[in-house]
This record gives C-alpha cells, sequence and structure tokens, in this order.
C-alpha cells in the first residue's frame, strides 16, 4: 500500500469519527474549528481539513466573520477553493435569512419586543451602519419604512429633517427609530442618545411620538433604548 493509500485510509476514518460523533452526541461538544472540519468534509472530498478549518478561522478573527466573508475573500485562504468558498458563503447567508423575521404589514408593533423583531427584520445582517425609521399609524400598524443614512462599519448619523418628512408623507402618528452595530454590542453610545433626543425633541414639537430606538448587533442580538430606565425619558 503506498503512502497515499494509507493516508486516505487515515483521513477516511477521522471523518467517520468525527460524522459518528456529531450524530451520537450533537454539537455542543465541538470547537468551531471541529465544526468547520466538518463542513468541509463536504467540499474536500478526500484530503485533511483540521488545518484549513484553523486558517480560515485565523484569517477572519472567529467563525462570525468567516461566515461574513465573501467567496473572493475565502478563495484567498490557501487551499479554499471554489466549491468551500461558496459552501461556507452559502452557510453564511442562510444563517442571516434564518434570523431575519419577517414583517408582516396586516401585524401591529407596540412593544418594545415588537419593534426589535421589526428592526431584526430590516437590519441584521448588514455590513456597514444604517439608519432607519419605521412609520405606524395609530394602532401601530407599519405605514413605512425609510432607511435615513448608512455609514461604515463603526458610525452613521441620524438625518432629522428625513424622518420629518417621512412622517409628513405617510400622515403616520408614531415612529420607532433603528440602527445597527455591524462590530459592536446593543448598548448605545453617546452619539446614539443625543441622536434620539434629537429626533425625539423634534416629534414632539411636530405632534409626532417617538416610542423607541432599537440598535442591533452583529450577533443578531436587539436592545431598546425605551427599556433602559435612563433613557426612557426620552420617548413621548
Amino acid at each position: 500500500m503506498s503512502n497515499r493509500d494509507k493516508a486516505k485510509n487515515v483521513h477516511s476514518g477521522h471523518r467517520k469519527r468525527v460524522k459518528e460523533k456529531a450524530l451520537d452526541n450533537g454539537f455542543s461538544q465541538f470547537e468551531d474549528h471541529q465544526l468547520l472540519e466538518l463542513l468541509l468534509f463536504y467540499s474536500i472530498p478526500r484530503e485533511d481539513t483540521n488545518a484549513l478549518a484553523h486558517n480560515l478561522i485565523g484569517e477572519f478573527g472567529s467563525f462570525s466573520g468567516l461566515l461574513k466573508a465573501s467567496p473572493e475573500q475565502i478563495q484567498n485562504v490557501a487551499g479554499a477553493g471554489e466549491n468551500t468558498a461558496l459552501l461556507i458563503s452559502a452557510i453564511g447567508e442562510i444563517s442571516q435569512r434564518a434570523l431575519k423575521v419577517k414583517c408582516d404589514k396586516r401585524a401591529t408593533y407596540k412593544s418594545p419586543e415588537d419593534f426589535k423583531k421589526l428592526a431584526l427584520s430590516y437590519l441584521y445582517g448588514e455590513s456597514v451602519e444604517k439608519v432607519c425609521v419605521f412609520c405606524l399609524d395609530a394602532q401601530g400598524k407599519l405605514k413605512k419604512f425609510v432607511e435615513l443614512s448608512q455609514g461604515d462599519e463603526a458610525s452613521s448619523y441620524v438625518d432629522v429633517k428625513k424622518a420629518v418628512k417621512a412622517m409628513m408623507d405617510t400622515d403616520s402618528k408614531k415612529a420607532v427609530l433603528a440602527h445597527n452595530h455591524p462590530i459592536g454590542s446593543v448598548l448605545p453610545s453617546a452619539a446614539d442618545i443625543d441622536a434620539t433626543r434629537s429626533v425625539s425633541v423634534m416629534f414632539r414639537k411636530l405632534g409626532f411620538l417617538l416610542a423607541d430606538h432599537i440598535i442591533i448587533s452583529s450577533h443578531g442580538e436587539a436592545g431598546s433604548m425605551y427599556e433602559d430606565s435612563d433613557l426612557s425619558p426620552l420617548f413621548y
């Protein structure tokens, strides 16, 4: 038996053990690189995938970072061919779509939990920071979604005039601001708080209600500024 045949048998046995472990015990005991190694079995039929799994996670910083990478970026890592790049990118897209909540325009949105679901449906998975406003009628039905601005990975601004115009154009009674933090948590920054105050004051003068400001993290978490007792006075 040649060395190549021996290596093939070793890899075959290893793959069988990894698959059996997953079937018998689930994935909770798998570290990120081990789970990726298993995934790579389906794009790389015969070779050892352990080293490539480590290299891919190392290149993009985390499993989450890898799943957000483009096929072109993935193929820049040695050993990652077209099949591997497409497989990982497809898994990333599936993950984003699964976490997005479908928005029902017939539904009513009245509570912070409702507003979180609404914001997730539009903003989760965005690679740059975006600010939007959801215009609602008196019953809480969505009348219009308007993107106010977008920036880079770390910042954007709230276009107050555009928010006011959206409310007037739709004859809406209340609104929810929302934006995402592509590289941060759901905690509002000082700039977020100042912008919320500016919109809230302007809305109040014009007879509109700002009900909440939702922040979406890169991991699909949603935070409500209204639910923070220190910030709730910003809303009327």
